[in-house]
């Protein structure tokens, strides 16, 4: 039997089940031209974990500007409060103050970087509205790597309400000819007033 990893949760499931067992989400149907079954109407609920996963765990850029604040907010309030009790060190409050401030500012334009990236993976999936689009091509990302992995890249097609063509892109670790495949009929998400914010549903 194969498996795959949910989209939503990460938990390891058969590819032939229909929702993840774990956190309840649809997976990809099935190789083909049926997309399967069609999402819920917008507002929607997300699976449990979704928006944390997108948020802070899959976030490099959350995730290093956190780090950055942890280190650099205690640095700073620390030894700016010694350069004011301690005669004579104000080289406390030039030196570790400013380190600390610029790590503290780093930090915090990172995490809001990093929040708005997932804020933006996430919102077509609450208020998208969806629609039937096609693969149309399939292949590895040699723009990145990890750990001498590199990433596969989904490229698919799909109209809005108005019967304007977009395209759009899917970034997955798993291996995409799994799950996917060209000529694959797939639900797109997009949002009705930027339709260039769209993803696939269920996510790569």
């Amino acid at each position: 039997m194969n498996f795959i990893n949910c989209p939503w949760c990460g938990q390891r499931v058969p590819q032939t089940d229909l929702d993840c067992r774990k956190c309840g989400g649809p997976l990809t149907p099935p190789v083909g031209n049926d997309p399967g079954a069609a999402p819920p109407p917008p507002p929607r609920t997300l699976p449990a974990g979704y928006k944390r996963r997108m948020l802070f765990k899959n976030a490099p850029f959350t995730l290093i500007g956190g780090i950055f604040l942890i280190i650099g907010f205690p640095i700073g309030l620390i030894f700016t409060i010694l350069g004011f009790v301690i005669p004579g060190m104000w080289l406390f409050i030039v030196i570790g103050g400013g380190v600390g401030g610029i790590f503290t500012l780093l930090g915090g334009g990172m995490l809001y970087a990093g929040v708005q990236q997932g804020l933006d993976k996430i919102r077509p999936y609450e208020h998208g509205q969806a629609t039937v689009g096609e693969v149309i091509e399939i292949q590895q990302d040699y723009s990145m790597s990890v750990n001498g992995r590199y990433p596969w890249a989904i490229v698919y097609i799909f109209d809005d309400a108005r019967g304007r063509p977009y395209e759009g892109k899917a970034i997955t670790w798993q291996h995409a000819p799994k799950t996917q495949a060209v000529g694959n009929r797939v639900y797109v998400l997009y949002l009705p007033d930027d339709p260039d914010q769209n993803a696939l549903y269920p996510p790569a």
